[in-house]
């Protein structure tokens, strides 16, 4: 096949192929208020699912480099991090919080990285995103990576909309496959204080209890350019070839 098809090739699957599964990783705090440590741990999953997309529209994504030094003490609470998952925790010093779960380097996970090279979700300020839901083609896969806390925490969803909370079962940690029909939002209870909590909502404290990290990957819309970038250039080519002969 000459090189001009090849390329003309790339281009139609790049213009015509739907997105590739992506994963999101989240955090969940089951405490609110004096008594909470805000590290986030309580809870860490995953979400994986063919273009699966979180949407927000008060928040951005932020790299590794802009949390600055992640918290390693022990015994702080209150709402201090910066960014607002970024504390220290109550569960034992050398570094706990999503932060090092999501990027390695402390205590928890056995310093293993989750995701090394993903970005966290915040307002332009640091703050927490308190309107987050998720939309998604087909199929959900949601997972329990990590269960720190000593409390029973159990994940679930709800669609958008309204409707019945559906709840894993309480303690599960390998993926469960769920299909929302529609555009649908994070849920998580406590046994502690019972209390849900949801990804669209702050709660009393004025945070959202759930913290995001997602894949540094282009936007559809670059890759729809590239695609026609390829294109153009492939039928540029092919016209400058004919010309020659």
């Amino acid at each position: 096949m000459r090189l001009t098809k090849w390329i003309l090739l790339g281009a139609a699957l790049l213009l015509t192929t739907p997105m590739f599964a992506t994963t999101y990783y989240g955090g969940f705090e089951d405490v609110a208020g004096s008594g909470g440590d805000y590290d986030y741990n309580d809870l860490i999953f995953s979400l994986t699912g063919t273009n699966l997309t979180l949407n927000t529209t008060t928040g951005a994504w932020f790299n590794q480099a802009a949390a600055g030094a992640l918290n390693t003490n022990a015994g702080a609470n209150g709402l201090a991090g910066t960014p607002f998952w970024n504390n220290s925790s109550l569960d034992g010093a050398g570094g706990r919080n999503i932060g090092f779960a999501i990027w390695g380097g402390g205590a928890i996970n056995g310093g293993s990285a989750l995701a090394p090279g993903y970005q966290y979700l915040a307002s332009g300020t640091g703050a927490s995103v308190n309107d987050v839901y998720f939309s998604v083609s087909g199929d959900v896969s949601a997972q329990v990576v990590l269960a720190v806390t000593a409390a029973t925490d159990t994940l679930g969803w709800q669609l958008r909309s309204g409707g019945p909370v559906h709840l894993f079962s309480s303690g599960v940690t390998g993926p469960v496959n769920f299909t929302p029909g529609g555009d649908f939002i994070l849920v998580a209870t406590t046994s502690v204080n019972p209390t849900t909590y949801a990804s669209n909502a702050a709660q009393a404290d004025g945070v959202s209890h759930f913290a995001f990290f997602g894949p540094a990957i282009p936007e559809p819309s670059s890759i729809g350019l590239l695609g026609f970038a390829l294109l153009s250039g492939g039928l540029a080519f092919r016209k400058r070839l004919a010309g020659k002969r």
